[in-house]
């Protein structure tokens, strides 16, 4: 058996389907897809939005693979395999290397690009867990196992194999190497210093941003916070980590007025230029270092370096809710539903207004930017992903159609117009086809948060216009009537409703679907 057939078969047991963007170093690998038949290739013609499907598939729960060209697939890639890196997304990145012998092999350089391109790939690639070349067929077992292993293992995350052409061919040795994925655990030392931390505390609060990663991360979560009475910020961040209806999500809190504060598996709690938090601190994280951030000034009192379940499934501490903490929640709720009502009746579209109507779909959503979670409920894991923590923009048109390629759910990509354009629109209308989902267009003809940063490092000074921020797609987002798609442009909250309803029978039927709303610029709460 030669390598590219023997890696197939070791992926196959953990995905059915590999997204690629091949060159002239994957022959050996087409050959061994004709005879195996899975897992399947699935040809998109960009490595942003194949990176992006790679993503979304991941994010299902299978593993996602990506396979890639030599240096220039690598360098289009890497974006997205920070955004995986970086919000613990696990990735098998394989990329083709250019021969390395020049006569001797069927498999030697034969074009003028074999030299050209011939360089120390893993040398470009940083936001990885793990990156080699193999050299010789006897590593190809282990070599293949570590990845999936490395990639699996807490904390998730992209890892990068590059193959030379010669190895790809080479026969291999049959044989299995047992890597299972590591787990983190917690001793019950900490638990006892947890607990105590937590029953001296008058006001407590919870703060995260992807303790939702797992199914149950999740159902932990939710647990000990009603368990505890304790309130959770940012109950809807990079995934759902708690029900936007449950009884302790709340929106918004001056973190000075508490004594306790519980970090879950967030890098940046809190913005330390305009808060400042006298609080004692317990982070539990699988990586709570986060090491590849150089400067990193945040106070960790109680540094616990656990999975998220085995953490609270252990740790029992019950409370009674404070009264004034249940008729904070309660009175944010209300102030919001007031919002929505006043917003209804405006002449624009509000971006806190078509989230309230895109949440009313109850599609799963990936949120590239504009969408704010706070007015669309999302109660169930897995039902909304935001934006990576990286932020390299493009990953939603893909990373959409990549889950409902895994899951066969409904889903709906929410993007700002800038955000649409780094999705490389053509390259999602390949795949989109035999995949319809629906797409929303936040349209506010600018980069916005552009603008906003000229306007915070020069307060008081008044601007005519912002070049470099400036954007207008037009009627770009309309190019998806090429491949049999439908698109509609809204531009008043009336229209709303209808549109997405329109939308949703749409890609009921097979079609994929653009809504471009144009918003109001003015920012939500």
């Amino acid at each position: 058996m030669d390598t590219a057939e023997f890696i197939l078969r070791v992926i196959s047991r953990y995905t059915d389907k590999v997204f690629i963007v091949s060159g002239t170093d994957y022959p050996a690998f087409i050959k061994a897809e004709l005879k195996l038949k899975s897992p399947e290739f699935v040809v998109v013609p960009h490595e942003i939005t194949a990176a992006s499907a790679a993503l979304g598939y991941s994010l299902s729960g299978k593993l996602g693979v990506l396979m890639v060209h030599t240096v220039p697939g690598t360098l289009n890639s890497l974006g997205i395999i920070a955004d995986a890196y970086t919000s613990r997304i696990p990735l098998l990145v394989i990329a083709g290397k250019s021969p390395y012998t020049d006569k001797g092999s069927t498999a030697s350089r034969s074009l003028r690009i074999h030299w050209t391109q011939d360089a120390n790939q893993e040398e470009l690639v940083k936001y990885v867990k793990w990156k080699f070349e193999i050299r010789d067929p006897s590593q190809v077992p282990a070599a293949i196992s570590r990845a999936i292993q490395i990639a699996l293992s807490e904390p998730q995350g992209p890892v990068y194999l590059a193959i030379p052409r010669e190895i790809s061919v080479a026969r291999v040795e049959e044989k299995e190497v047992k890597m299972e994925p590591f787990y983190p655990g917690v001793p019950d030392s900490v638990l006892e210093k947890a607990k105590e931390m937590i029953l001296k505390a008058s006001r407590p609060v919870m703060i995260t941003w992807r303790a939702g990663r797992k199914e149950s991360w999740f159902n932990s979560l939710k647990e000990f916070a009603e368990t505890a009475n304790i309130p959770v910020l940012n109950y809807v961040g990079e995934r759902v980590n708690y029900p936007s209806n449950g009884k302790m999500a709340l929106d918004h809190l001056d973190l000075r007025e508490a004594d306790l504060i519980i970090e879950v598996e967030t890098e940046v709690p809190w913005i330390p230029r305009f808060t400042d938090v006298d609080a004692k601190v317990i982070k539990v994280d699988v990586d709570p270092s986060y090491s590849y951030i150089p400067y990193y000034e945040f106070p960790c009192d109680l540094c616990v370096q656990s999975s998220v379940d085995e953490f609270f499934n252990k740790l029992r501490v019950e409370r009674k809710l404070e009264k004034d903490v249940e008729e904070m929640i309660e009175k944010q709720r209300e102030e919001k539903k007031e919002r929505i009502r006043k917003l209804a009746d405006e002449k624009k579209i509000h971006p806190d207004y078509l989230s309230y109507e895109i949440g009313k779909l109850k599609w799963t959503v990936f949120n590239e930017y504009d969408l704010n979670p706070r007015y669309a409920e999302f109660n169930s894991f897995n039902s909304y992903f935001g934006d990576p923590a990286f932020g390299h923009l493009g990953w939603a048109l893909g990373a959409g159609v990549g889950y409902k390629m895994a899951t066969g759910k409904d889903v709906v990509i929410t993007v700002g117009d800038g955000s649409f354009i780094f999705g490389v629109p053509t390259a999602f209308y390949y795949v989109v086809k035999k995949f319809p989902v629906l797409v929303v267009i936040f349209d506010n003809k600018s980069w916005k948060a552009v603008e906003r940063a000229v306007k915070e490092v020069y307060p008081g000074e008044k601007f005519e216009s912002f070049p470099g921020a400036e954007i207008d797609i037009d009627d770009l987002p309309k190019t998806i009537e090429s491949v049999g798609g439908y698109y509609e442009y809204v531009e008043r909250p009336s229209e709303v409703e209808e549109a997405l309803m329109r939308g949703k029978e749409k890609v009921k039927n097979g079609i994929p679907t653009i809504v471009h709303a144009r918003v109001t610029d003015k920012r939500g709460e």
